[in-house]
């Protein structure tokens, strides 16, 4: 394994994740808490009448390269002479992480349709649902596989029992967010998830850049 590979893949990681969160707490601090789960057209009219919306949304148009990166690195750094279970984890979560980036830009997209249709005064409700179901309720399904996958292929690879456990519990949260719009869930309580998202993106560039210090030690643990 060429040791630039899994350097790559760290410092995408880390840049996706600056990205990631930078937007959330931008729209969080311009535009206020989102709207999710419900079907209230004015409280809908009322977040998405802010253009600042639909403008913070193309940061994250830029952030999916540096996170498709991060994936393909990460799985390249785990299946030189790993064995078959990890060769399979490495797959499937760099499958669902390339799954991901047609959600992502399509709720980016629905979002800003969102806007256009509260400045022309058109009907809000359907588009904002299609946003909600995908983005608050598919994409955590998306989210929790490559999660799992990944960071349990990481802990096979590296040994790293924090990953192990930091990639049940973050996958374990999205999993339960998966419903949140459907039972009731306040959206403020889906926020553990998304801190843990974030911590596990860091903890998990951080091991391919370990891999990359010492590939042989990394490599020999996989084929053990």
């Amino acid at each position: 394994m060429e040791r630039s590979v899994p350097r790559i893949g760290s410092w995408a990681g880390l840049i996706a994740v600056v990205g990631i969160v930078g937007y959330h707490l931008s729209l969080t601090a311009l535009a206020g808490q989102r709207v999710s789960g419900v079907i209230d057209a004015d409280a809908i009219r009322t977040f998405y009448g802010q253009p600042i919306v639909g403008i913070l949304g193309i940061s994250q148009f830029l952030v999916v390269i540096p996170f498709i990166i991060f994936a393909v690195a990460l799985r390249e750094t785990l299946v030189p002479a790993a064995s078959g279970h990890i060769r399979l984890l490495a797959t499937v979560g760099v499958a669902a992480a390339v799954a991901e980036v047609p959600i992502v830009l399509t709720e980016i997209a629905a979002q800003a349709g969102l806007v256009a249709a509260v400045e022309q005064g058109e009907p809000v409700v359907g588009l904002f649902r299609f946003w909600d179901v995908l983005y608050n309720s598919g994409m955590y399904a998306i989210e929790a596989t490559w999660v799992l996958a990944f960071g349990l292929a990481l802990h096979a690879v590296l040994g790293s029992r924090s990953m192990r456990w930091l990639s049940v519990v973050t996958a374990t949260l999205l999993g339960i967010n998966v419903f949140a719009i459907w039972l009731g869930i306040p959206d403020a309580a889906t926020l553990p998830s998304a801190v843990a998202i974030a911590v596990w993106l860091v903890v998990a560039s951080l091991s391919l850049w370990r891999a990359a210090a010492s590939p042989s030690t990394a490599m020999a643990s996989a084929a053990a």
